[in-house]
């Protein structure tokens, strides 16, 4: 009966890993949701709603033009930083390409 149990629960952890290995260089479900999230998201939408209770309507306006300016300058340092990287990845791989094709002609 041990044996069973041991060989279940192994069967389990491996039924578990399998698909996470299956899907590398794939995007996920929330990278698929960021994709699509704007500034009327319900998260914010929430936040924005506690930050502004009680607060004037010249207040809630001010706090609220500064919470969205604050989200898209985060938005372009991330897509900066996304861009940074995807760029530098090219270069090397355009440098090993390069390095390749010298060392192919150095031989002939």
């Amino acid at each position: 009966m041990k044996r069973i149990f041991v060989f279940f629960m192994a069967f389990l952890f491996l039924a578990g890993i399998v698909p996470a290995y299956a899907a590398q260089g794939r995007k996920g479900a929330s990278d698929k949701a960021y994709e699509h999230a704007s500034d009327e998201a319900i998260f914010h939408r929430v936040t924005d709603w506690f930050a502004t209770i009680g607060k004037t309507e010249e207040e809630k306006e001010a706090i609220l033009a500064e919470r969205k300016t604050e989200r898209a300058a985060r938005r372009a340092q991330k897509k900066a930083k996304q861009e940074k990287k995807k760029a530098e990845k090219e270069g090397k791989r355009l440098h090993e390409r390069i390095k390749d094709k010298i060392k192919g002609r150095g031989s002939q």
